[in-house]
């Protein structure tokens, strides 16, 4: 299966209508949820990687991996998927020479990037992968956003997301009907925070722009007890090599914003190890999981079954 052609000839409706049920096709197959760096030029107000948690405070880039590395690693792994991620990947020098050499074992899903590197930057890649470019209006105007999507349009196939935060949702309207106006594919995805929740017409509007793919909200308080694929056939990895079963792991083991969200519970199982270290092996069996799947990359490549409903809330204690 060609993921790239595939990306180019399914019209963009279809594809996220179908996208929960891949993996019911594609039950063995690898997924890798690859951040090359976690460095980001953008510090967007409601960003739970750079700015609001900075992640290089725990993957710095000194730990960074050179594209030889990489490529001698992933040659060890079977048939993957991989999307790529950051920060701000095009930030990290080798990547071009990672995704120009992969192995032809691999495909690669698709990388996100904020548009914001310089032409010459991109253009040294020269096996365009699939495009997901973010819009950030604190940091970029339509104009200059559109102007820069265009150009890259000539050589990558693309779509441009958008995170419906309180700000943004006012002109989500104008903002899809600009892309529509330049033949451009505009993504909504709602923001997975803990203090944000939609108004019912907040969500009525949202529902225009959200596709079968996303959610509305993130229940986080989805404590059943779930035995997930994560670690075993989809891993998220690190900078440096580190490898967790999935990125929500990752949030949980080590970002201090959803700590309310851990309540104690025990996170050691999301840490597998370091993909560099000789011994490092994917799970053989699935994990058993309760606490909340928080990130839409993680759902859309991981098969979840729950086996046991959440406990029942205990009444507040009176006085």
């Amino acid at each position: 299966m060609n993921v790239t052609l595939l990306q180019r000839l399914v019209p963009p409706r279809v594809r996220y209508f179908l996208k929960p049920y891949v993996r019911r096709v594609l039950r063995n197959r690898l997924v890798i949820l690859f951040q090359p760096t976690f460095r980001c030029n953008y510090r967007c107000s409601y960003c739970p990687v750079v700015t609001k948690f900075d992640y290089t405070t725990v993957f710095p880039r000194k730990s960074e991996k050179t594209a030889e590395d990489w490529l001698t690693v992933l040659e060890k792994l079977p048939p993957a998927l991989i999307y790529i991620s950051g920060g701000e990947p095009m930030l990290y020098g080798p990547l071009p020479d990672i995704i120009n050499n992969l192995p032809a074992k691999h495909q690669i899903l698709a990388m996100v990037s904020n548009a914001s590197m310089p032409m010459k930057v991109y253009d040294r890649i020269r096996k365009p992968p699939h495009l997901n470019l973010s819009f950030h209006r604190e940091f970029i105007s339509e104009d200059e956003f559109i102007g820069k999507v265009k150009e890259l349009q000539r050589r990558f196939h693309l779509a441009v997301n958008i995170v419906a935060t309180a700000e943004n949702l006012p002109v989500i309207e104008q903002v899809a009907a600009m892309m529509k106006d330049h033949n451009i594919t505009l993504h909504v995805d709602p923001l997975v925070d803990t203090d944000c929740t939609y108004t019912a017409q907040q969500e009525n509007l949202l529902a225009k722009y959200t596709y079968a793919d996303r959610k509305y909200t993130i229940d986080f308080d989805d404590y059943s007890v779930k035995h997930c694929s994560a670690g075993r056939n989809y891993i998220h990895l690190m900078p440096g090599g580190e490898v967790y079963t999935c990125a929500g792991g990752c949030s949980y083991l080590h970002s201090p914003l959803f700590k309310d969200v851990v309540l104690g519970a025990d996170v050691s199982m999301y840490a597998m190890g370091n993909i560099f270290d000789p011994g490092f092996r994917l799970n053989s069996k699935d994990i058993t999981c309760e606490l909340p799947c928080k990130d839409a990359c993680d759902r859309d490549s991981v098969i979840i079954k729950v086996i046991a409903p959440a406990p029942p809330k205990l009444p507040l204690a009176t006085s």
